[in-house]
């Protein structure tokens, strides 16, 4: 389906994809950026936006299945108060100041979109902005499971049309039992960007903003030390503004009257796209662990023993000996790795035994659980320097593991770094079984 469409000078049009727009005359505002003839902007199927007409304006519309465009009334959309948003920090930062400016908000309320809006609109004013992705679940610069921030160097209205600068491997799809690692990598990128000459830094956040998730997001805020904050709820404006009065300017945004939520199935074919991209051109490549650091990557970097040896204080594990491939153990957790299927219920009956003679929680993993698991890679100097996937592993002489990893990337590495994540050979995310424990499993 296409057709032309007639804006006039001030109207509003949104657009849900699958949709391409074609700017033949005139010029609109999009994502916080100017478009202008010639332009060409695809929206993807399962992305909503509004658009204004800033002079009297011609496009062409060409939409693909359930793609919509409509015109709106002003009272319906968000575009002016966006732009009242952005031009209160612009004005900061003609006052000399190098902005930290941290979006929050509800999860479907437009945080990503007004992310976009804000660094697109500074940036076609001059500023040099950044920007830092900060939702592990839903990570549009490099992929789920990290951070990443990217200089922004030409409009753009949705993040996956980046590429990204720099990025940290967090190793889990929520923040729930990731809060120290989000944290972390977001302090991290924001004083990278900031070294950079960025003169705006733009974070956006997670959705997790009910119950524990304020919490974390004030510590979140303490930590990053923004010079801003804007909200796209007023009840958690308000409550920022209670924790940080005098500290952060506190701005509230509007919420998109019409936003395209996405299924949980979605959410989740997103993340696979995303996992995909980023393998798209990637080899295997064996990593001897004896030469590397190894990172929550259990069972493989804790202490080794016998199964003779476990026997002689744990002899109620005779029944799984003979399926055991390694073992290791820590005054607090007893990890095996087994081969071939074993009985649910005797392994439940194992691990209620163990830890009621010894105080040991019994962690027993297959060898199946650990292939598709994610790992980050370190280089040289401490770096996140790439993400890989554990295709097989070989148990060597002497202890020795050999993993073998499909990665795009080809430097030295240095160490590994576990997950709670587990792909299938179409990039989708799979029960994880006990595999890195150091994790509790998500629920995304």
């Amino acid at each position: 389906m296409s057709g032309t469409q007639i804006l006039e000078v001030g109207e509003v049009a949104r657009v849900t994809g699958p949709a391409r727009i074609e700017v033949d005359e005139g010029r609109i505002l999009l994502v916080g950026s100017e478009f202008s003839r010639g332009s060409a902007l695809v929206v993807h199927e399962l992305r909503s936006y509004s658009l204004k007409a800033l002079e009297r304006t011609r496009l062409r519309v060409f939409l693909g299945a359930g793609g919509v465009f409509e015109k709106a009334s002003l009272s319906e959309e968000v575009i002016d108060d966006w732009i009242n948003v952005a031009e209160i920090i612009m004005k900061d930062v003609e006052g000399g100041e190098r902005l930290r400016v941290v979006i929050m908000g509800p999860p479907e309320s437009g945080k990503t979109t007004l992310s976009a809006f804000i660094v697109n609109y500074l940036r076609d004013r001059g500023v040099k902005s950044c920007l830092v992705e900060g939702d592990v679940g839903q990570e549009d610069l490099a992929m789920p499971a990290t951070v990443a921030m990217t200089i922004v160097e030409r409009p753009f209205i949705w993040q996956r049309e980046l590429s990204f600068q720099e990025f940290r491997f967090v190793g889990c799809i929520s923040p729930r039992n990731c809060e120290l690692g989000v944290i972390s990598a977001l302090m991290d990128l924001t004083s990278s960007a900031l070294s950079r000459g960025c003169r705006a830094v733009v974070v956006n956040t997670d959705g997790w903003v009910s119950g524990d998730g304020v919490n974390y997001k004030i510590e979140l805020i303490k930590w990053v030390r923004p010079t801003h904050i804007v909200s796209l709820n007023p009840k958690l404006s308000s409550l920022m503004t209670l924790a940080f009065r005098g500290l952060v300017k506190v701005l509230n945004a509007k919420s998109p009257v019409t936003v395209r939520t996405r299924s949980r199935e979605e959410r989740q074919r997103l993340r696979s796209e995303a996992y995909r991209r980023y393998f798209i051109n990637s080899s295997v490549r064996t990593v001897r662990a004896s030469e590397v650091g190894l990172i929550r990557v259990q069972p493989f970097n804790c202490e080794q023993a016998s199964m003779n040896e476990l026997l002689s204080t744990h002899p109620e594990l005779i029944s799984v000996a003979s399926s055991v491939l390694r073992a290791c153990y820590n005054e607090k957790e007893l990890v095996l790795l087994t081969e071939g299927s074993l009985n649910a219920g005797l392994l439940e009956a194992l691990r209620n035994e163990v830890y009621a003679k010894h105080s040991v929680k019994l962690v027993i993993l297959r060898r199946e659980d650990l292939t598709g698991c994610l790992m980050g890679i370190i280089g040289e100097g401490f770096r996140d320097v790439g993400v890989g996937m554990v295709e097989d592993f070989k148990l060597g002489e002497a202890g020795d593991v050999l993993i073998k990893l499909r990665t795009p990337y080809g430097g030295p590495i240095i160490a590994l770094v576990g997950s709670n994540i587990r792909l299938d050979e179409e990039y989708r995310e799979i029960r994880r079984g006990e595999w890195f424990v150091g994790f509790k499993r998500d629920r995304s």
